[in-house]
């Protein structure tokens, strides 16, 4: 067999997948399923096993640990993916209202991030009165 002249080759990408015998195209179409089954399959098949109310009370007993502890006046709890490859997480954040600021002035505020798989406590972020 004599390889093709130029004029004969399939053009771009497309034109030599599909010029190619078919073990290769078998071999490339595995490939990709691999590939795609390793990148989203944990996203799929990661659960949350702990509550709200549990992350809470990680969280809680976290700040209570800190130097700059406070009471909070607001506790708001997320879900969120966190990294690559994403995990779920809690987010936990304490708030004292300002009474003389407007929706986003805080006296005090902390975020806390909680794993939502295992539980265990992953970032503790208080922040000073001062801070922006």
């Amino acid at each position: 067999m004599t390889d093709p002249t130029p004029e004969e080759r399939p053009a771009g990408l497309l034109g030599r997948i599909t010029g190619m015998q078919g073990r290769t195209k078998l071999l490339i179409a595995v490939g990709l399923a691999l590939v795609l089954v390793s990148v989203f399959a944990p996203q799929s098949c990661g659960g949350r096993n702990v509550e709200e109310e549990q992350a809470i009370a990680t969280a809680s007993a976290a700040l209570a640990a800190e130097p700059d502890a406070f009471a909070p006046d607001k506790t708001e709890a997320k879900l969120l993916r966190q990294g690559f490859p994403a995990r779920l997480m809690w987010v936990v954040v304490f708030t004292v209202d300002d009474p003389e600021g407007g929706p986003e002035d805080f006296l005090h505020k902390a975020d806390i991030w909680v794993n939502a798989n295992t539980g265990d406590l992953e970032q503790v972020i208080v922040h000073k009165p001062d801070e922006e």
